[in-house]
């Protein structure tokens, strides 16, 4: 006779079990298996005493939490199970109120539902309305069975997400003896919504967010190839669902990361959304840590309204700055480029004057004689020799060796660690390609740049001047793939790589920089974006004798 496993449902189920006992008598049993020798077990009780203490909306929360922890890291991952604090989800209601959004007459949608994060307030919301309305409560459950819908790939969560809701309506359930069947179905949303498109009043979502494998491309490529380029993100399809979900007129209210604002694979994204809807407003939450659990990841809260037609005027989005305990703080309007490009979205309510200058100057790297490429030196990937030393490197007749520059290379102060000998963290310092013409080494002046930033840091962009004597003495260098490389193409650049190292360093174009980065990384893509001061007034301001960061600021709003 073969032992019983316990399985994460078994756990959730009878934990959903000894709750609802406890908490919210006279419900039906869920689907979900409740073993009863773990309703008694002593870490279920710890579990629903904790769980008891909170509000259901926050219970529940914690609950799916609880789930996603037992289900293991690579189902968490692979389902991106991450689910939305009660805080950012009140706040999107309550936008959506502030809208306009009558909750006790129109029809809801969550395609990627979860643990109900957004199902079960939004019932709580249905409800309270109905029932000032004077509705009874058998009509309150029949209003909430035919105006609320949710779709998930998990079936638990399925299950979970239908419970929730009895919870949330108990007096209801209770009073009437009606066991309504919600319309939370399970499934991929992606492929088996087509019943629903053009079909909501309303959509909310805090969709699924990690970079699709190549299989998954191909499976959704038909329905999304309007959108999907590169190595697209899973949420980027979501968007675009939620979108086509809508009738015309309505909205969605979405939680998602900021890349989108940005990045170079959201590109087809952003034109879709300023050609099918207008964003109404974007709230940029101030803290990354701390909003999904395992995840330090930037978030934005978006309004969408779908367009009433096709010829509707383009219109100004409302920005705010988020806390993770959802309260807003105004910044202003800006105006969104449809070309694909990265948007600008201001930060703090000084970023918006800034913004405007910026993009009156139309100035960028490539103006200022400089092109952009990442580090080439793939680590874990690259096989070829590498030495700890330059005198290492001479040993092994490595007459090829070229200097290997890494981010870590690049100090704060705009200078480059890098003397040949070992480092203490024992990175290799040259690297033999073959030869030294080979097309991945740099031979002219440079400024480097560390990739992977945050905004948590003073500045996002951490540059260094690559030193004369490197070229002078081995003729160029290899760039570890954790840089950018600001590469001097023509001979009689804007600013020597010196200057303009000083130049990237300055406050206003850190504060440029922030505005149109939505991730953690230093892109290429954005950095060519990245708008600079007019040379003419940057040099007649630096030759009257005012430091560098003086004169950025002044020749970028003059």
């Amino acid at each position: 006779m073969h032992e019983h496993r316990v399985t994460a449902e078994d756990i959730i189920g009878a934990s959903l079990a000894r709750w609802c006992k406890q908490s919210f008598p006279g419900l039906p049993f869920s689907e979900i298996p409740a073993p009863l020798n773990l309703q008694h077990a002593t870490a279920v009780i710890d579990f629903i005493n904790f769980i008891q203490v909170y509000e259901l909306q926050e219970a529940t929360y914690w609950f799916t939490s609880a789930y996603a922890h037992l289900v293991g890291d690579q189902h968490r991952k692979d389902l991106a199970m991450f689910f939305t604090p009660p805080s950012l989800t009140k706040r999107l209601l309550d936008d959506l109120a502030a809208s306009g959004v009558d909750f006790a007459n129109r029809s809801f949608c969550d395609p990627a539902c979860g643990g109900a994060a957004f199902l079960t307030p939004i019932a709580m919301r249905m409800r309270s309305l109905l029932l000032a309305k004077g509705v009874t409560p058998e009509e309150v459950l029949k209003h909430v069975q035919a105006h609320l819908y949710g779709i998930d790939r998990d079936k638990t969560l399925c299950k979970l997400s239908q419970h929730f809701l009895l919870m949330t309506l108990h007096e209801e359930v209770t009073a009437t003896g009606l066991i309504p069947q919600f319309q939370v179905l399970q499934g991929d949303s992606l492929l088996h919504s087509t019943q629903l498109v053009d079909a909501l009043d309303v959509v909310v979502c805090n969709p699924p967010f990690r970079k699709m494998k190549a299989q998954e491309v191909q499976v959704y490529f038909s329905e999304f190839s309007d959108i999907i380029e590169g190595q697209p993100n899973l949420y980027s399809l979501f968007v675009v669902l939620c979108v086509r979900l809508l009738s015309q007129g309505g909205i969605c209210a979405l939680v998602t990361p900021t890349s989108f604002l940005s990045g170079q694979y959201f590109s087809k994204l952003r034109t879709f959304l300023l050609a099918q809807s207008q964003l109404l407003s974007i709230g940029m939450v101030s803290d990354r840590q701390g909003v999904f659990m395992d995840v330090e990841q930037e978030t934005a809260l978006t309004l969408v309204k779908r367009k009433d037609n096709e010829h509707s005027r383009p219109s100004v989005t409302d920005v705010c700055v988020v806390s993770p305990d959802g309260e807003y703080v105004y910044v202003g309007q800006c105006s969104l480029p449809s070309s694909g490009s990265a948007w600008p979205i201001p930060r703090t309510e000084s970023d918006i004057p800034l913004l405007r200058s910026a993009a009156k100057s139309g100035v960028t790297l490539a103006e200022y004689g400089y092109s952009i490429r990442i580090g080439a030196f793939v680590w874990n990937r690259d096989h070829r020799p590498t030495y700890v030393s330059a005198k290492c490197a001479a040993r092994a007749k490595g007459e090829s060796a070229i200097p290997l520059i890494w981010s870590s290379d690049i100090a704060g102060d705009g200078s480059l660690r890098f003397n040949g000998y070992p480092k203490d963290n024992m990175e290799p310092c040259f690297v033999n390609l073959g030869s030294k013409s080979h097309r991945s080494i740099v031979k002219n002046p440079s400024v480097i740049l560390q990739r992977v930033t945050s905004n948590d840091q003073s500045r996002r962009l951490i540059a260094a001047n690559v030193p004369d004597e490197i070229f002078n003495t081995y003729g160029g260098f290899v760039g570890e793939n954790h840089i950018v490389i600001i590469e001097q193409v023509v001979p009689m650049p804007v600013l020597p790589p010196a200057q303009l190292t000083q130049l990237l360093g300055t406050p206003t174009v850190d504060r440029c920089f922030r505005c149109i980065s939505g991730a953690t990384n230093v892109s290429a893509f954005e950095l060519k974006q990245l708008r600079l001061p007019n040379p003419s007034r940057l040099k007649k301001y630096l030759t009257e004798g005012h430091n560098i960061a003086e004169a950025a600021k002044r020749a970028l709003e003059t």
